[in-house]
This record gives C-alpha cells, structure tokens and sequence, in this order.
C-alpha cells in the first residue's frame, strides 16, 4: 500500500485504482519460481505496466500453482493506464506467449473441458439466458469461424441463434448482435438478448476481432489441408447427401445442408470438430461450393470427372523445434558441451509446459445473419424533461 500511495495520490478521480490479475498456469507445468517470474515480467511489460510497481503471490491451495498481481492503474505522470478492452488484450498476449515458448494454452484444456459436457439449450429447462451465453462463449473459444455466418451454423448445432441489427435513428446507423434460443425444429423461442447482457467479447466489434484473428490461425496452421482432403475423399464416388454426410462422420466432419423450398441445394457448410474450424463450401475452393454439389446430388448426368477434385497428398508442415526439457539440461550440465551462448530464461521449460489463462478480477468484462430491428428506447429517443411551471404571479 506504501508503494502505492505516491502514483495514487497523483490522480484522485480513479474510482478503481488498483488491479488484481490472475496467472493460472496448467496443471502438467512443473515450474520453477525463476520461471514463474521470468513469465510474469514477460506479461507485465507486454500489458503495459512493466514500470509500475507490483507484488505477485504464489498460490499452492488449490490443485495448480496461480500467480496473484496485484498493481496500480496510475502512472509516476497521475496518468490513468488505458483499460480499454484490458480483458481481451490480456488474453492475446497469453496466446502470443503461449506461441512464441511453444507452450500449450490453457484455454483449450478449460474449452475441452466445457465442450465435452456442453448439451443443446433447452428452453423449458429455464435460465435461458445462462444457457445461450455459456453455449455462445464456449464454442467461440474452442472453434475457428471466419464470419457471423460460419458462427451461426455451429451455433444452431446446439439451439442457439445469433444475427446482426441493423437500424437507423435520426440519421445515425447502429448495428449490433442478437443471440436467442432455438427449439429442435430450429424455430426462436423466448426473446432474444442484446450481447450487451452478455458482455464486450460477444459484441459486432468483438465477433469481427475473432473472425480476424481465426482466418489468420487457419491460415498459419495450415488447418483447411486436412478438411479439403476429408471431403476429397468422401467426394469419390458420391452418392445421395446423407451418404456423403455418413461418410464425412467417420472423418469427425459435420456437413449442414441449406435447401430451398425447390429443393434446390443453396449452402453447404463444414465444421471440422478434428481441427475445430468451420468452413463454408466456398471458403475451401470452387471445388467445394453449393453448385457443385448440387450438380453432383441432383443431377444424374452430372460431369463427375470434372467435378470431382483429384485427391492430393497433404503437404507436411516444418514443425518448431521443441525446446530444452529439465532432464536435457541435467546431461548438459553434467558434462556435454553446450553453447557459449546463455540459454534464454524460458529455453529450459518443459516441452509441454503451458502459460495460464489471464483471469482479469476487476469489473472489466461488463462495462450474414442480418435483421432491420429498432430498440424501444432508440425508436423514441430520450425522454424530454417536462419544463417546470413558473408559479402565477
């Protein structure tokens, strides 16, 4: 608190001056404190606050070692650190970290977790709107979608909607996203929720930001290969739709068909639970579209040579060497000649040693599926203030 007081009483205007973060490293970490330090002085500096003060805890009471900081939101200036989107930005330098270490990121063990258990929502059970937000969210987390589309056809896997309003007031345009709940045949029931009642990462800003950020993992990593080659596969010799779709399970593939009324087949779309990622025909190539396929379910002289793309071997990927595990260093220092170099403070981790996730415990959280829909209270605007009477005279 002493070391607190000078930056504090520079700027008294801050309602919430101080910040408590939680680093929660995996369960399989086995860690030194040189290491936990080293990493959260990494994350300290990359949040923007590697020159004020800090205390860190290290806590051992539950089943994983955690890491409590606690620091001030003033600078030596009595300037406010910026706290806009800190949640988000802290979760983006984790997965950074997690990369750049080859680290396994916790998100996944928690999302594995939630995913495994997560059923479709149901709307007589109650707690509607706890079922959608847990649904929405985990799903965002475990899955790459490239576009509100992609993310609406994953989510219906689970009875879950989501879309895009759109509307005008007094000439200002506003958008902004709509999620509600769904029945089995797929109709909305209830009353749907702004994302605002969930939170900033379920808002039009936020889904873009994770589409961005999804198209650039699937095209890093390469994860659209594995997909193409599955529906390669399944495409030979093709038959009616549900034995395609029969033959895409065996390869942990779902398919979701959009027909029209003509029975005209007009979207196709993929979700590759191998690879977590979701893809619309058209994303994966021409050879992958609706028309295509269309041709090839309907169309009994259909051009199948043509049509059918030729299988092609997967090209493999040169992985990251992995770093230095404990025991490799033991042999090192125990006689084998190394590098005059000193090792970088995280060279000696763990193979599978993982940076938690970043757990932000102040207020920080709350602060194409399109629909023309007007908000009661924009459709009227403010309320005017009633003018007083003045008292006759």
């Amino acid at each position: 608190m002493q070391a607190f007081e000078p930056y504090t009483a520079l700027n008294t205007h801050v309602r919430k001056p101080v910040i408590h973060i939680s680093l929660n490293p995996s369960p399989k970490d086995i860690l030194s404190e040189e290491q936990l330090t080293a990493l959260t002085g990494e994350f300290m500096e990359k949040f923007g606050y590697g020159n004020q003060p800090y205390i860190v805890w290290l806590h051992e009471d539950i089943d994983r070692k955690h890491l409590h900081i606690v620091s001030v939101r003033i600078n030596e200036k009595g300037i406010k650190i910026d706290h806009n989107k800190e949640a988000i930005r802290a979760q983006e330098i984790c997965r950074e970290m997690e990369v750049r270490h080859g680290l396994h990121p916790t998100l996944s063990e928690k999302g594995e977790k939630e995913l495994l258990h997560l059923q479709k929502v149901d709307y007589p059970k109650g707690e509607v709107k706890e079922q959608v937000k847990h649904t929405a969210r985990t799903l965002l987390e475990c899955y790459n979608v490239h576009s509100l589309s992609e993310y609406n056809t994953l989510l219906n896997l689970y009875n879950v909607t989501a879309y895009e309003v759109r509307g005008n007031v007094n000439g200002k345009e506003y958008h902004g996203i709509m999620y509600g709940a769904l029945n089995d045949k797929g109709e909305q029931v209830g009353t749907p929720f702004k994302s605002s009642k969930f939170g900033k990462p379920f808002s039009y800003e936020a889904l873009q930001n994770n589409f961005t950020r999804s198209t650039e993992r699937v095209k890093k990593n390469g994860l659209a290969d594995r997909t193409r080659q599955e529906i390669t596969k399944a495409m030979q010799g093709i038959g009616t739709k549900e034995d395609f779709a029969a033959r895409l399970k065996k390869a942990d593939i779902e398919v979701v068909y959009r027909i029209n009324t003509e029975g005209r087949l007009y979207g196709i779309t993929f979700i590759d639970h191998t690879n977590r990622t979701v893809f619309n025909g058209s994303r994966l190539g021409k050879g992958f579209s609706a028309n295509v396929f269309n041709e090839l379910f309907n169309n009994p002289e259909a051009d199948r040579e043509r049509l059918i793309p030729p299988l092609q071997p997967i090209a493999e990927t040169p992985r990251e060497q992995p770093v230095e595990t404990h025991a490799e260093n033991e042999q090192q220092q125990e006689g084998q000649q190394t590098n005059d170099r000193p090792p970088e403070p995280f060279e000696k981790w763990d193979e599978y040693s993982a940076l938690g996730a970043v757990d932000i415990l102040s207020d920080l959280l709350e602060d194409d599926h399109t629909r023309e829909y007007i908000d009661p209270a924009f459709r009227f605007g403010r309320k005017k203030k009633k003018k007083r009477r003045r008292p006759r005279l």
